[in-house]
């Protein structure tokens, strides 16, 4: 494995930085993320994203519980006015305790 390559974040376990990139704009529109866990554990991943992304203005924590119907968490992100970020869904399709996830674009 290249050295770039272990410096990638592939799961929320044991990295505390997350890389920064450059955003896709979509001006006038917000694309968001809502996460569905496959427990209602998720304090520690939500403490995770806070971290990464605490510096982006452009990314806001919407929401965060545990669903209705099955009893199983969620997280809810949005991106102001750009893509929510490649490297972040690749995370959340690699990622175990990631029971499913959808992308969501809205209008401002």
């Amino acid at each position: 494995m290249s050295q770039q390559m272990a410096l990638i974040p592939s799961s929320f376990m044991g990295v505390t930085e997350y890389p920064r990139s450059q955003p896709v704009t979509l001006p006038g529109q917000a694309q968001g993320v809502y996460i569905t866990l496959a427990s209602t554990d998720f304090q520690f991943i939500l403490n995770k994203i806070i971290g990464w992304f605490r510096d982006r203005d452009e990314v806001e924590l919407i929401d965060h519980g545990i669903s209705d119907k099955v009893g199983c968490g969620y997280i809810i992100l949005e991106w102001t006015e750009c893509e929510v970020d490649q490297l972040f869904c690749d995370i959340l399709r690699d990622e175990e305790i990631v029971a499913d996830y959808t992308v969501y674009t809205r209008d401002l």
